[in-house]
């Protein structure tokens, strides 16, 4: 599931292609009519290293062609939310309509503990349309456990590494999405009164992970032989889920009907 990185390192290659979003919008009078809006809050990261720990990383997204399978430069949800709570933070990014995937997470805010991560194994894609403010939910980044015992900390490692090159090998992460609830970031006042679009979510957008890093899908190990184009509306409550049209069965060929011909006449009598 680890990929191997490139000479690069993800968050800078990242942010070449990704710009972060762009300065807070502070009122609905700044929203544009030819632009499509995604609100997403993102948690933190949640990392064990001698105790626990909650680091912040930004989520990564990128305009998708689901036919050719390509990414375009995208954007970071990474500075500048519209509210936050401790390390929890609710973004509201503008961007262009048409097909998004969630690409990946990066820009962690600590080096042992949030790797940053292409969702190109496998991940989400949706639609968002001219003038919709699309609700993604809550996304709640997560380190993808490993039995490597190269990837856990313990205060040897923590000592001795700068002394001896000890080192804790990088996990990926993957993305837990759920509904809004009533004990998450506050959605601004001035934005509580547009309405807003819940998306279909649907998996198995795969891509190229162009700017290196670890790989991984968007639901870790639970999303091995999980079938593409599965789609539900994971951020609207109550919604039920959406599976993907079944492919049509061919019809059996009807059996021959044997011809209704008459009896040969024989040519002399027996």
């Amino acid at each position: 599931m680890m990929g191997k990185r490139s000479g690069l390192p993800f968050a800078a290659a990242l942010m070449l292609i990704a710009p972060a979003a762009d300065a807070k919008i502070k009122s609905a009078e700044e929203m544009k009519a030819g632009k499509a809006y995604l609100l997403v809050q993102v948690d933190p990261v949640e990392v064990k290293i001698l105790g626990t720990s909650h680091v912040t990383t930004g989520i990564l997204f990128a305009p998708y062609d689901p036919a050719t399978k390509q990414v375009r430069p995208g954007i970071v949800a990474l500075k500048d939310p519209v509210e936050k709570d401790a390390k929890r933070r609710l973004y509201l990014i503008e961007i262009d309509p048409g097909t998004w995937v969630i690409a990946g997470t990066g820009a962690s805010g600590a080096s042992l503990g949030s790797a940053d991560t292409s969702f190109s194994l496998g991940s989400y894609h949706f639609e968002a349309k001219a003038g919709e403010l699309v609700d993604l939910g809550v996304f709640e980044p997560k380190r993808e456990e490993s039995d490597n015992p190269d990837t856990k900390m313990n205060a040897v490692k923590l000592l001795g590494g700068p002394l001896f090159g000890g080192r804790v090998e990088p996990v990926p992460n993957r993305l837990d999405i759920r509904p809004r609830g009533e004990s998450d970031v506050a959605v601004p006042g001035w934005l509580a009164t547009k309405p807003l679009v819940h998306p279909a979510f649907v998996y198995g957008g795969t891509f190229g992970n162009s700017v290196g890093g670890l790989v991984n899908r968007i639901d870790g190990k639970q999303g091995r032989g999980r079938a593409a184009g599965e789609a539900a509306y994971l951020s609207k409550p109550g919604q039920p889920k959406v599976e993907p049209a079944a492919a049509p069965v061919p019809e059996a060929p009807a059996p021959e009907t044997p011809s209704a011909e008459a009896p040969a006449t024989p040519s002399s009598p027996p």
